[in-house]
């Protein structure tokens, strides 16, 4: 494989730059004539930021007009000291942390203004926005008064090009085409970017646009369930004695893995107008949109395997042959198994847009006005068109499952005729005659999310000793977020033909099933499993249950229960217990205090901010549970729900949240800083509703809560210390040490066997109480976060250069008082290191970045946490200029295959993989 289009930049502790949030600060300095073209020179111009600043900032910049350092701006941000990202369908950055704190205790900004997103939360997924319609992004990771509050971990804001930066006429076009060694698919990518200054250049305008089509395919893991209850204890031996190593055993329940391919269509388009007909007063309008069109389908086996007892009356076991090392099973034969395959699609059509008015008027030489407002939606429509069909075969087949270290198990099935499974779906044997009715997911969420926000500030500037300026203003800033859920599992209807294997779909008179061999299914998971599959044809498959309308559905004993099927009971209708309206609406008002002299700064500011929510759902209860064949895996219990009852709760809080940041020059050359504040975030949007769902149909017996009215802000008393050494022009050393004392951070409360009211017969007998787990977001005590980060950059006069940077986080959770382990999410170790070289007509870079082990889930199942192994995503690029206006690239990601692994705290219990391949990309630029 070759070379990816690399980074590049990033910088460093950089300072207070224009935004709709800084109201005090000027547009002088954005208006500046600034061209910034290449590696190096994007590099330095963050090193320049940095060595400016007023606050404890990273930044980004373009390496040219419309050209990003990556072709995903989460990517970028991954070089970023301090930043970790998570990753999405095809391996693309989705979600970015900030010193350790998940995307949830951050906020993402364009230009200083909240974009909305289209997930149940606050996080922005990055996967929705094109890079091109970047043209830098800076990580505040210090607070200011002046900047929008919501952050702990930092705030990301990104900022667009403006035609009077760059001033005269600019056209740039650029094709890419890519190819990925694990589809074997080809992609490409068109953009476009026209900038024009005009009218003695007091006014212009720049349009950027972008289309891309990739197909992108992640195989992954998507469940290695272990139920903590099962099996308990298994007399492997057969000496009819339980002995200890025999007893509190774990073993797998139910694994499913596969692949999703995803057909990624993204369009952005965006337009600034900018107009400064005077030394006093300039006004920028500008727009973005953008629509991510992402459908996917997916192919999973599914492999059923917990223990049960067959025969009451015998004692019969579905396990026979059972290893077990230290109160793990490690292997198992499973009798009555039922080798099951998902078809699974994907509706995701995300549309995002922001549009802004900036205007600033300097009223005398020592007060300037700003005035900001912007209105940004994101929508999805979803809602009931996903599905997630299951088949399988029926009879009375024989399962062999044996743990491996450090991947997959060992699966095979041979089938009641005795063929081989795995053999069978290579050779496309199994077909229609096969495969008969089970499970109909249909589903979808439909996702509204509007924020409104206006700022109006100003800055006073005086000479009055070491106080140089007052900051002051005010803001407001209202959002909603509607969630629309449409699905088939609370009524019923997915249900409506589970278990019926035997009826298969050629007894329907229909074509639905058609073999799938996918190259490099399930590249380095390990172990051995049927590597060929089926899909299928769901509208096919859908169209068949009508054969069954009007016939007599039969219970567990083949009586008819006196009801008939109906195909139209399966679709999927409006779930108000899991769909939500929250509106939020903030006041704040801030102040910051400027002063300085020769070899010092320092400011001081006071942000104080007003909140006012209300939470729109539903609320129900679980009435009745009827499991007439529990010894059945595949079967689900038949659930009755009482009516949904409307449910409005309103909550509000008021926060005053000081901030303090500073800076001495030990030498010329060496920048001594220091920070502190105390800050906040909120819940995340879906948290403040009390949604709920319940996996009863996999008889899991669990009930979830999204949300929880009575959550409280998180809140953190912060401080940072950082040493800067700016040695050359064009290079720097940094260190930094920082610190987070967060109090009532949200975590996940799990309340085991609880009697929430539900009665329940199991396999014909009488009602009893049904237990259930209730898991519940809730205020954790506190969390301590230590940590500290290291900065290199330089380049030598012979072209070559090197930036690299280390960051530690240390964590430390507590609920109740004690102390849980180390946060979730959070890699204790991050680096990234790059090497380049730019000279004449050559631009070459190498980069690696690498995240640490970390805890994904504490406590996930029987007292073991899963924990997510190291990564090291590697890139390289190489890029040659023709001539001045012409330039071809060669780009490599992903270059050593890494993927995602997951284990329970031991190698052979493993708790998720994703794999995504290795990329090529080749393009073609063009400027005028």
């Amino acid at each position: 494989m070759n070379k990816q289009e690399m980074l590049i930049v990033l910088a460093a502790l950089a300072s207070a730059p224009l935004s709709a949030a800084d109201a005090g600060a000027t547009d002088d300095s954005e208006l500046e004539t600034v061209t910034v073209v290449g590696t190096r020179a994007a590099l330095i111009e963050s090193r320049d930021l940095k060595k400016g600043a007023g606050i404890v900032q990273d930044s980004i910049v373009a390496e040219d007009l419309g050209r990003f350092p990556d072709a995903n701006v989460a990517d970028s941000l991954s070089h970023v000291t301090g930043i970790t990202i998570s990753r999405t369908r095809g391996g693309e950055g989705q979600y970015v942390s900030v010193r350790g704190l998940g995307p949830a205790y951050s906020i993402v900004t364009l230009n200083g203004r909240i974009l909305a997103t289209d997930g149940d939360g606050r996080e922005f997924a990055f996967d929705v926005l094109p890079s091109e319609v970047i043209s830098g992004a800076d990580v505040y990771k210090s607070a200011d008064a002046a900047q929008l509050e919501g952050s702990i971990g930092g705030t990301i804001n990104l900022s667009t090009a403006k035609p009077l930066t760059n001033p005269g006429r600019h056209i740039h076009f650029s094709v890419d085409g890519d190819y990925n060694d694990l589809s074997e698919k080809e992609g490409w990518k068109a953009s476009a970017v026209y900038s024009d200054t005009f009218a003695g250049e007091t006014m212009g305008v720049q349009l950027t646009a972008i289309y891309q089509d990739v197909t992108d395919r992640s195989d992954a893991v998507h469940e290695f369930s272990i139920n903590p209850d099962s099996p308990g204890s298994f007399d492997a031996n057969g000496d009819g004695v339980i002995s200890a190593d025999e007893s509190d055993l774990l073993g797998l329940c139910c694994t499913s893995f596969g692949a999703r391919i995803q057909n990624k269509k993204r369009t952005g388009i965006t337009g600034v107008w900018q107009w400064k007909p005077s030394e006093t007063f300039s006004t920028t309008v500008d727009a973005l949109f953008t629509r991510l069109d992402a459908p996917t389908v997916g192919y999973h086996e599914s492999y059923y395997v917990e223990d049960s007892i067959l025969d009451e009356n015998t004692g019969q076991h579905r396990w026979s042959n059972v290893s077990i090392d230290d109160h793990w099973v490690t292997g198992m034969t499973v009798a009555e198994l039922v080798p099951e395959i998902s078809t699974i699609t994907e509706y995701r059509v995300v549309d995002t847009s922001q549009f802004g008015w900036n205007s600033q008027w300097k009223a005398t030489d020592a007060l300037t006005f700003t005035f900001d407002a912007y209105r940004s939606e994101s929508t999805r429509d979803s809602g009931g068109k996903d599905t997630w069909v299951v088949s399988g075969i029926a009879g009375d087949h024989i399962g062999r499952v044996d743990m491996n270290s450090g991947g997959l198990p060992d699966i095979s099935v041979t089938l009641e005729d005795g063929r081989d499974l795995a053999t069978e779906l290579a050779a496309h044997r199994l077909g229609d005659a096969d495969y008969g009715l089970h499970y109909i997911g249909l589903s979808g969420t439909d996702v509204n999310d509007k924020v409104t926000g206006f700022t109006l500030g100003g800055a006073w500037t005086l000479d009055s000793g070491a106080f140089k300026s007052l900051n002051f203003g005010a803001a407001r800033t209202e959002r909603s977020k509607v969630r629309n859920t449409i699905e088939n599992d609370t009524n019923g209807g997915s249900c409506q033909y589970c278990n019926m294997y035997s009826t298969t779909f050629a007894s329907l008179g229909a074509h639905v099933v058609h073999p799938v061999t996918l190259p490099h299914f399930m590249r380095d998971a390990g172990g051995q499993q049927p590597r060929s599959f089926v899909r299928f044809d769901v509208p096919a498959y859908l169209d068949a249950l009508h054969a069954l309308d009007g016939q007599p559905i039969l219970d567990e004993n083949g009586d008819p229960t006196g009801d008939v099927f109906d195909a139209s009971r399966t679709l999927p209708e409006l779930n108000p217990v899991q769909s939500y309206d929250v509106s939020e609406d903030t006041n704040a008002l801030f102040a910051r205090a400027d002063f300085g002299a020769d070899h010092w700064y320092a400011s001081a500011g006071l942000r104080w901010i007003d909140t006012d929510t209300t939470a729109r759902t539903a609320v129900n209860t679980i009435v009745r549970v009827v499991d007439p064949t529990p010894n059945i895996p595949t079967s689900s219990p038949d659930v009755t729900y009482s009516e949904a009852d409307p449910l409005t709760q309103k909550g509000s809080y008021s926060k005053l949240l000081p901030s303090f940041n500073a800076g001495f020059w030990l030498r010329d050359d060496l920048l001594l800083r220091a920070a502190a504040a105390k800050v906040m975030a909120r819940p995340s949007l879906n948290q403040l509703a009390p949604t709920r769902t319940d996996n009863t149909l996999d008889r899991t017996f669990a009930i979830f809560y999204d949300g929880n009215a009575d959550l409280k802000p998180i809140t953190a008393t912060q401080a940072d210390l950082s040493l800067e050494w700016y040695f050359d022009e064009k290079s720097v050393l940094n260190a930094a040490v920082f610190w987070k004392d967060i109090k009532d951070f949200i975590t996940t409360q799990l309340l085991e066997n609880q009697d929430v009211g539900v009665v329940a017969s199991i396999a014909g007998g009488p009602d009893q109480t049904l237990l259930y787990d209730v898991t519940r977001p809730i205020n954790g005590d506190k969390a301590k976060v230590l940590g500290f980060e290291l900065g290199a950059q330089h380049f030598l006069q012979n072209g070559v250069g090197f930036r690299a940077s280390y960051t530690y986080t240390d964590t430390k959770a507590y609920v109740g008082g004690v102390h849980v382990g180390q946060l979730e999410g959070v890699s204790r170790d991050a680096y990234s290191v790059a090497i380049m070289y730019e000279r004449d007509k050559w631009d070459a870079q190498a980069a690696a970045d690498y995240s640490g082990r970390y805890t994904v889930v504490n406590d996930a199942v029987g007292g073991l946490s899963e924990i997510g192994a190291p990564i090291t995503w590697v890139t390289a690029s190489v890029a040659y200029k023709l001539t001045d206006s012409v330039g071809v690239s060669l780009e490599g990601r992903n270059l050593t295959d890494a993927h995602y692994f997951a284990d329970l705290g031991r190698r052979d219990i493993m708790a998720g993989f994703e794999t995504w391949g290795r990329s090529v990309i080749l393009g073609v630029n063009v400027k005028f």
